[in-house]
């Protein structure tokens, strides 16, 4: 009786993914007839530039003037964007501020600095500024590792730590009306104190963190002597403590903010139209790695287009200036510069930036990198424009069953990311004109698909895969698509809806090849396959190890359905037949042997749901393999 129950669910729900995958493939594939363009696509957070996933930007909402984009990690990228018009500032990317100078500098800023500490609990009120700390141990700082990757300069190998750090200001009074920020990187766990007033508690952190003072810290400052107390409790490994006081630096304190007045997200680009007096600027962030015709795949450059426009009729001077704070970024001043091939270069760590030599200005100053271009405008047919490339150099290798796989636009190892950059630079205009009808071709898409709300969800999803993805070269030449977690088949999943509806199902084979791979390897025993196969940048050993399994085996053979319905080709699933068989029969296996309640509605990961959706993609592959 059970059986039979299982078998009728089984008729059920293949008949429901059978629909399912007509509907989708259905409309994926429908004409292109014209539709009008869809503007005022605006997300709650999308891919603001997709450049490499260390180095994806992020924007919330249309908040590109109002706060600075965001790394994947929340981090913020410290660009500021500046339109001077006759004069005036108007400030159309980034916070009102984020330069800051320091009032007590990080080790990593300086060559360290002297603080009191102590390993011992030195008893109660010792984080007060008029506590007596005179016969504490005096150390330099960072405290950790001498030896280790952060510069630290007093070993600190107890459990606990607690340290005071005085501060002199001499004039509290030019603090005012200025943002405090407290910068910190600690191993494991911190409490921050300010003259006795407790400031914030953080877990471990490898990056240096920054964090805002609150009006009520602020005014514990006093003239004269203050005191930074810190405690900090490592709870295995090496310990490591830092702490910095800095004060905004309002470089751009008079800037206007701009007026936002259009914006539009789409499949590869954001643009944005401000009027900044009589003058608009229109940016556009283009993701040149999405583009189909030249294959740019994975390559780590992106860029800023620009042009301004006035329908006044009057000239006026402009400028655009873009600012980059590289030592709040990478906690470094180092910044070169160079000129090459027309090309103006500014490197900081990782980080490429570039513009058009002729027609730009370059600056350096307290580790900011400042590249800014005067420009033309005049009568309403006037318009002058620019272009500000991205680049950023990932430093590790993957390791991949004992061999380094090379990135799949370097897969030779005699590619630099300059050079790219300067491939892309070189034709940027015909690169955003292609995106502008790669956009205008899946916008069209989406709407005769379905509705905005698809459009919402399907454009931004196109950007979001590839600035959290990268793309490999294996030994025999195939492509490899990778997250963080590798082979990750639940967020492999995730991503299929996404690339079957822009086609892309070499990206869809590059993120289950390496999980057919691993399984298909003579040390892989199980039955079913793994969740991951590995954190980035070392596959092989995996992260997650419960098993998920029932979800996993359904999930592949769901999406080994889709790319030969995609593709309307069974050589995929043939490849991989053998393991398929062995997937399928351990759901099969999974149904017979386990009992399940059928108690109200099932939610979509339910075991039992996942067992059946997987057979039902099975039995169609099994048609599939007769008819195609």
């Amino acid at each position: 009786m059970e059986i039979r129950t299982h078998i009728r669910l089984v008729v059920a729900w293949r008949i429901i993914v059978i629909s399912g995958i007509i509907s989708l493939i259905y409309a994926c594939s429908y004409s292109e007839e014209k539709i009008s363009h869809l503007s005022g696509i605006v997300p709650s957070r999308h891919t603001l530039l997709a450049v490499t996933p260390s180095l994806s930007l992020q924007l919330t909402g249309d908040t590109l003037n109002k706060s600075y984009p965001q790394l994947k990690t929340g981090k913020a990228f410290p660009i500021t964007g500046i339109l001077r018009v006759d004069g005036i500032l108007y400030r159309f990317m980034g916070g009102d501020s984020l330069r800051i100078s320091p009032l007590a500098s990080l080790s990593e800023d300086t060559v360290g600095w002297t603080g009191k500490y102590s390993f011992l609990f030195p008893g109660k009120g010792w984080e007060q500024r008029r506590y007596d700390d005179s016969w504490w141990s005096e150390g330099k700082g960072a405290f950790g590792p001498v030896k280790g990757y952060y510069p630290a300069h007093t070993l600190w190998g107890a459990e606990n730590i607690y340290v005071r750090r005085h501060v002199k200001v001499d004039k509290k009074d030019a603090l005012r009306n200025h943002k405090i920020y407290v910068r910190y990187v600690c191993d494991d766990w911190l409490k921050l104190f300010c003259n006795g007033k407790h400031l914030l508690e953080s877990g471990f952190t490898h990056q240096t963190k920054c964090q805002r003072l609150t009006d009520e810290a602020i005014n514990q400052i006093v003239d004269g002597d203050n005191v930074l107390a810190a405690y900090c409790r490592n709870t295995g490994g090496a310990g490591l403590l830092d702490f910095g006081l800095y004060i905004e630096n309002k470089t751009y304190a008079d800037a206007k903010p701009a007026t936002l007045k259009k914006i539009d997200v789409q499949a590869t680009q954001t643009q944005f139209i401000f009027q900044c007096g009589e003058v608009d600027l229109q940016i556009d962030f283009v993701s040149p790695s999405l583009s189909e015709k030249w294959d740019l795949t994975g390559w780590p450059v992106g860029f800023l287009s620009y042009q301004v426009c006035t329908e006044s009729g009057k000239e006026h001077a402009v400028e655009v200036l873009f600012d980059v704070d590289t030592e709040w970024m990478f906690g470094k001043r180092k910044i070169d510069s160079w000129i090459e091939q027309d090309w103006r270069f500014v490197k900081s760590d990782s980080l490429y930036l570039a513009m058009a030599a002729d027609e730009t200005t370059f600056s350096c100053m307290d580790g900011h990198a400042i590249l800014s271009q005067k420009l033309y405008v005049g009568n309403e047919e006037d318009k002058d424009s620019g272009v500000l490339l991205v680049g950023y150099e990932e430093g590790r290798v993957l390791q991949y069953d004992g061999e380094a796989l090379s990135p799949l636009w370097n897969s030779d190892g005699t590619r630099e990311v300059k050079e790219l950059m300067k491939s892309v630079g070189n034709r940027y205009k015909e690169l955003k004109a292609e995106c502008d009808i790669l956009d205008n071709r899946w916008n069209t898409k989406a709407l005769q698909a379905g509705d905005k709300t698809l459009a919402e969800q399907m454009l931004p999803a196109y950007r979001n895969f590839v600035s959290s993805h990268r793309f490999m070269s294996s030994s025999d030449n195939k492509l490899f698509c990778f997250g963080d977690t590798l082979g990750n088949v639940r967020e492999a999943y995730k991503s299929f809806p996404a690339l079957l509806f822009f086609h892309r199902t070499d990206w869809m084979r590059g993120l289950l090849d390496p999980i057919f791979e691993y399984c298909e390897d003579i040390h892989w025993s199980k039955k079913y396959p793994p969740y991951d196969i590995g954190l980035y940048p070392v596959a092989s050993k995996q992260v997650r190890l419960e098993n998920c399994a029932v979800e996993a085996a359904a999930n592949m053979l769901m999406m080994t359905t889709a790319i030969v319905e995609a593709e309307q080709d069974f050589d995929y699933a043939g490849m991989h037949w053998e393991q398929l068989e062995v997937w399928a029969d351990y759901l099969q296996q999974k149904m017979k042997k386990e009992t399940y309640p059928i108690i109200g509605l099932l939610d979509e990961n339910d075991e039992r749901v996942k067992c059946v959706l997987g057979l039902a993609a099975y039995y169609k592959l099994i048609q599939l393999k007769g008819n195609l």
